[in-house]
């Protein structure tokens, strides 16, 4: 009778102990393959967690629903072959994005969109502009025959501008010893729907005389005047449509810390991402406008008159369709990301969750 008794007993703890067998394993494996994470074994899971720097590993892997928003700023110029137009000094941008984020596992997919500003200003090359064959008189002296110049120097045309942005990334997570690192790639939607233009100049007219020896300048009352303050304001540069390549690199801190634990439930802890990365953004097509407005303008009638000058901003002109145009934007990137809350089920309590 005893014997049968024991017999029963085993009988009614074999199913628990093979449950307990089960979900044991399953503990066991994911820990391991926690630690593949960053190239460790499944003994030595306690330094794995020191390596995430004590944020929540379950963050890493899975599938994940990220929403948030990101602001950047930074340097910003046109780049053109253009040969009287020099990169320098540019200027700055400042962006403004909402997002979505997927992630599975390590790897990341975003999209969003946004709005971005940008006032950037390029150094236009010294030119110099003859008039030859000018008949002149000096009160009632002989008519001479010279050549007026027009020198245009420190001249400056700065654009500004807003564009409409969707950008795509992809990307990936980086773990290594300091923490947790990403990077993204991709491109990125610049569409300008509002802008404007002005260009800061001074100008100097000489006269060079057939029959004279020199230079004869700074003589306001026969037109020669020296170093005049010009300024134009003009419309906008009326860019084409820009498709931007992306590639961004940063860390990423997360306020959900608990390393230790198996199980997250929801809205047990606020499942928020910081990320502060630093970016390169080139543009991929040519944005130079198909316009004909005039490099310098003079008319014959008002050499003398420098107010009468008609200038448009240098990437408007015709003599810039010839070459193409194209964004550069080298900054900085703060983003903040909120997971959706899910249900994170404990292993050890149901060893099929893996």
């Amino acid at each position: 009778m005893r014997k049968l008794c024991y017999i029963l007993l085993i009988l009614c703890l074999c199913p628990s102990l093979v449950r307990a067998q089960r979900r044991f394993s399953a503990a066991e494996r994911w820990e391991y393959s926690l630690a593949g994470m960053t190239g460790f074994t499944n003994k030595e899971v306690s330094s794995k967690t020191d390596v995430l720097s004590g944020l929540h590993a379950s963050q890493y892997t899975g599938s994940h629903h990220l929403l948030g928003m990101s602001l950047e700023g930074g340097w910003s110029s046109f780049v053109s072959p253009m040969p009287t137009a020099r990169i320098t000094p540019g200027g700055g941008s400042i962006g403004f994005h909402i997002i979505y984020e997927y992630q599975y596992s390590g790897f990341l997919v975003q999209a969003g969109i946004g709005i971005n500003y940008q006032r950037v200003s390029t150094s236009i090359a010294d030119t110099a502009i003859y008039h030859p064959g000018l008949v002149g008189t000096w009160q009632s002296v002989t008519p001479r025959t010279f050549t007026l110049r027009h020198q245009f120097q420190e001249r400056t045309d700065m654009a500004q501008q807003l564009y409409g942005q969707i950008p795509v990334y992809v990307g990936h997570y980086i773990l290594s010893p300091i923490g947790i690192g990403y990077f993204l790639a991709g491109v990125h939607f610049n569409y300008a729907f509002w802008g404007n233009t002005t260009q800061k100049m001074h100008g100097t007219t000489t006269a060079l005389y057939d029959d004279l020896v020199g230079v004869w300048g700074q003589m306001a009352n026969h037109g020669l005047r020296y170093q005049v303050p010009i300024e134009r304001k003009g419309d906008a540069l009326k860019l084409k449509l820009d498709v931007m390549a992306h590639v961004e690199m940063g860390y990423e801190y997360t306020t959900l810390q608990n390393p230790h634990s198996y199980r997250i439930m929801p809205n047990d802890r606020l499942d928020c991402r910081l990320r502060f990365g630093a970016f390169v953004d080139f543009g991929i097509l040519n944005i130079c406008p198909n316009t004909q407005n005039v490099y310098y303008g003079i008319p014959d009638a008002t050499l003398y008159d420098f107010p009468t000058y008609r200038m448009d901003h240098v990437f408007s002109t015709k003599d810039a369709a010839q070459y193409w145009l194209r964004n550069l934007y080298i900054g900085f990137r703060f983003t903040v990301l909120f997971g959706f809350p899910g249900k994170e089920r404990c292993i050890i309590c149901d060893p099929w969750r893996h």
